[in-house]
């Protein structure tokens, strides 16, 4: 993640850093610049000067140049008003990301036994993970690729894990009213 950095404003001494926030409307400019891109995640320069806190668009890297050769407000540029609890910390492209930060995404379906049968066969998770903070997707490994209700597979590009699931109290106790378990994958050799 990107720390902040010692730069220069106006001449004077500001700390900057590369962020996303989502674009946020702003009430004090009627002809506001960035009013269509009001609710976007866009690149950012968070720029700290004057016990002040700005915000810069760097979506065309423009705001971080600005910053970092000393700019001023008589360059031109553009601020950008956003949603405070939106702000992420960009990935230095200089250093790898370390990966410490992980967001899962998990869609839960129902199978059923036909177009003209809606009786629930089955049930089916897809499940997508990604690095909070850089955004890279992680691929499932050992997993054969495609769509199955017997086993997990995975899509074509290894991103999705597509996995069979089912109510744990469809397992057996064998009228014991102990919790058994039940063995449904077989591979064919």
């Amino acid at each position: 993640m990107t720390e902040r950095q010692e730069t220069r404003w106006n001449g004077e001494p500001c700390q900057a850093r590369r962020v996303t926030a989502i674009v946020a409307d702003s009430t004090f400019f009627p002809e506001y610049w960035a009013r269509s891109l009001v609710g976007t995640r866009r690149k950012a320069v968070e720029v700290m000067y004057g016990g002040s806190v700005f915000f810069l668009d760097d979506e065309d890297d423009s705001g971080w140049a600005k910053v970092t050769s000393g700019g001023s407000p008589s360059q031109g540029h553009r601020n950008l008003c956003v949603d405070a609890d939106s702000i992420q910390a960009r990935i230095d492209p200089d250093r790898p990301c370390t990966h410490e930060n992980f967001d899962a995404f998990v869609d839960v379906g129902r199978i059923t036994a036909g177009d003209n049968d809606p009786t629930v066969i089955g049930y089916s998770a897809e499940i997508r993970v990604n690095c909070r903070d850089c955004r890279e997707p992680f691929r499932w490994t050992g997993v054969p690729a495609g769509l199955s209700p017997r086993q997990p597979m995975c899509s074509v590009d290894e991103t999705e894990l597509r996995a069979p699931i089912r109510p744990a109290s469809t397992d057996p106790d064998f009228g014991l009213g102990l919790p058994g378990f039940s063995v449904n994958y077989r591979k064919d050799i």
